[in-house]
């Protein structure tokens, strides 16, 4: 029976036709990195601080003072998800009273931001949890969102092999470099964290799959003497 080598050895060992390939397949596969990294910039989330509505008209003491502070790492910061009650400070600044001197900011109930939040753009303009407040009480969806991509990609790694071996590697290659592209751009376009994360799940298994369909399509064509380095290089690749 003859080996593997000898079946490809009219491909020749490292011509034109192996380097085409080679860099085709590894650029096919780029995105998947970008994909792979995107939660960390699009599920940041920024300093934040509930908002204080225009129409409270409060002075700039009690503007200022409206926020209360809290104990985080050590030191006193203004709370992220809570503020003093705004009918009380309302009262207190059209009656000219000064926080802190005429009266005791310990002493003042406090409520939940009930106008939303306002977050720094220092470092992010924008990400899923500024679009659609994902904190305080929903600070639990922005690491969902990461961690359901990745349950794509678990679901990516099972079915693309399957797949690949009913429908052909180019077939599927092409299919899931569409789907990540697809899924990807629309959600752009998303209305909800509910529609980002179901939409975020599908690119992740065309991430994955992509992926290991190049892989495995790049080692069809090389001889064993080739497969080592060119293995390692794709498994850095992504």
């Amino acid at each position: 029976m003859r080996d593997y080598d000898e079946i490809i050895a009219f491909l020749g060992e490292w011509g034109p036709f192996q380097r085409l390939i080679f860099f085709l397949l590894s650029a096919s596969i780029i995105p998947n990195g970008f994909n792979g990294m995107s939660a960390v910039f699009l599920a940041g989330t920024p300093e934040h601080r509930c908002r204080v509505p225009d129409s409270a008209n409060l002075s700039a003491a009690w503007l200022n003072a409206s926020i209360p502070l809290e104990e985080r790492g050590g030191r006193q910061v203004r709370s992220q998800c809570s503020r003093y009650r705004l009918e009380a400070l309302i009262n207190f600044s059209a009656r000219n009273l000064e926080p802190g001197r005429d009266v005791d900011l310990s002493q003042l109930g406090q409520e939940k931001c009930l106008d939303g939040w306002e977050y720094s753009q220092e470092v992010y303009l924008s990400t899923i949890v500024t679009e659609w407040n994902l904190v305080c009480d929903n600070d639990w969806k922005a690491p969902l969102t990461t961690s359901l991509f990745f349950v794509g990609v678990l679901l990516g790694s099972f079915i693309s092999g399957q797949l690949s071996d009913k429908f052909g590697r180019k077939a599927i290659l092409f299919a899931t470099m569409g789907v990540q592209t697809g899924f990807s751009f629309l959600q752009i376009f998303s209305t909800s964290w509910e529609m980002f994360t179901v939409l975020f799940l599908i690119v992740g298994m065309g991430q994955i799959s992509n992926y290991v369909v190049a892989f495995i399509l790049g080692k069809i064509i090389f001889t064993l003497k080739l497969y080592l380095p060119v293995s390692i290089y794709q498994s850095n690749h992504i």
